[in-house]
């Protein structure tokens, strides 16, 4: 069951009086000054739980999974000092400091997820990365609420770029009730070594929805949570089959999805169709337990 905003900013209250003992300044993450493998940007999320809250948000399960495969992380978010950065330790963060932090409600019913966007923080862009974590090999956009602009995948000529496309395939009411929306215009073409990377529910279940990115992405990966995934180029189709796990949180599969593609890809030489099997293979392992605590450890 969902939280009513009543009690959502009561446990936020409640949230902000323990961390406030236990957080300060001088310890909030700053720019990082040393060269990093994999750079990822996008807002750390807090997720409404049913005893109250967990990180969440592609930032999180992407980073993590990425450092426990042995890459150094950078991290560009935005969110209120008072987070607990934890379970990131080890990963360079750039924290755009806000008054808020961005955060969901998602219920699941057996129809599917109902999602409500109860905050949101600052948006990130290009002025935030310094200059030594241009040199990324892989550069992962990881928006979950329209964050980051797509075209800022075009300023690493160098990397190959990953897009989670779930948090430009949304918009919301004044209650926060998230529905689908398209992808926003571009006017910069998407560079060759790019990825993209969508569920079913990003397109409303619809394949019609495909089409768009087809035309966009060199590749394209659809994932299908217990039914697998499609690897999407201008010439084929290849399914990706998956072993079927006992589901405990489906959340954050599509994220360890992404980043175990992209790192056996583009960083441990693996072919597309064998990186994407292994990539399924982690996503399936990170269902069979709640929250980050289902990030595989590599």
């Amino acid at each position: 069951m969902g939280k009513s905003p009543c009690q959502y900013f009561f446990l936020k209250f409640l949230l902000h009086l323990v961390f406030a003992f236990r957080y300060n300044s001088a310890m909030v993450p700053g720019k990082g000054k040393q060269e990093i493998d994999y750079l990822i940007i996008g807002h750390i999320t807090r997720d409404i739980i049913k005893n109250g809250f967990h990180l969440g948000g592609t930032a999180v399960y992407s980073s993590i999974l990425a450092q426990r495969m042995g890459l150094r992380v950078g991290l560009i978010t935005s969110c209120e000092v008072n987070v607990p950065f934890e379970p990131l330790d080890g990963i360079q963060i750039i924290n755009h400091q806000s008054k808020r932090t961005t955060t969901f409600n998602n219920i699941y019913t057996p129809s599917g997820r109902d999602q409500f966007l109860l905050e949101k923080a600052k948006l990130l862009g290009r002025n935030l990365i310094p200059e030594e974590w241009y040199s990324a090999k892989i550069v992962h956009l990881g928006p979950v609420a329209q964050e980051v602009s797509p075209e800022l995948g075009q300023f690493f000529p160098e990397s190959a770029v990953c897009y989670s496309l779930q948090g430009w395939l949304r918009k919301w009411d004044r209650e926060g009730l998230v529905t689908p929306s398209e992808f926003p215009r571009i006017e910069i073409p998407i560079k060759e070594n790019s990825v993209g990377f969508l569920s079913r529910e990003d397109i409303g279940f619809n394949r019609i929805g495909l089409d768009p990115f087809r035309s966009l992405f060199p590749l394209l990966i659809l994932t299908k949570g217990n039914a697998g995934a499609e690897l999407i180029s201008q010439a084929e189709i290849l399914l990706i089959p998956v072993e079927p796990a006992e589901e405990v949180d489906p959340t954050g599969a599509g994220d360890i999805f992404a980043a175990a593609f992209m790192i056996f890809h583009f960083i441990k030489g693996k072919s597309a169709l064998e990186s994407a099997g292994l990539a399924s293979t982690l996503a399936a392992i990170s269902v069979t337990r709640s929250g980050i605590e289902g990030i595989p450890t590599c």
